[in-house]
């Protein structure tokens, strides 16, 4: 299935993972446990995928990435994030395709 970064409309998505930003911690004591917590920071929720993209496209997701712009992210379920960052994790160029496609693996982050 599709999603939607910023402008581009990628080929495929797969293994789409939400990562909440929960900052709960455990601090031990002499005697016993406390527990900290600050509750969950939506700003630090984290979106990762692997996506297929046109050689063209991937050239504008690295200029998202390198100028830190933000951008709306439309994941496969349909549900749209305004605001996100674009971190590029890896990439290599479908073997197939080698000058037309790339397979990234992405990091969105809400900002």
């Amino acid at each position: 299935m599709a999603i939607k970064i910023g402008a581009i409309t990628t080929l495929t998505s797969s293994d789409f993972t939400y990562t909440p930003d929960d900052r709960q911690q455990t601090i031990e004591l002499i005697g016993g446990v406390a527990v900290q917590d600050f509750g969950r920071i939506v700003n630090g929720d984290k979106k990762s995928c692997t996506i297929t993209l046109r050689s063209s496209d991937f050239t504008v997701l690295c200029g998202y990435w390198d100028s830190r712009t933000r951008v709306t992210v439309a994941d496969d379920a349909g549900v749209t994030v305004a605001t996100m960052r674009v971190i590029v994790k890896s990439y290599k160029y479908v073997k197939r395709f080698e000058n037309k496609a790339v397979e990234a693996n992405v990091e969105f982050w809400r900002v």
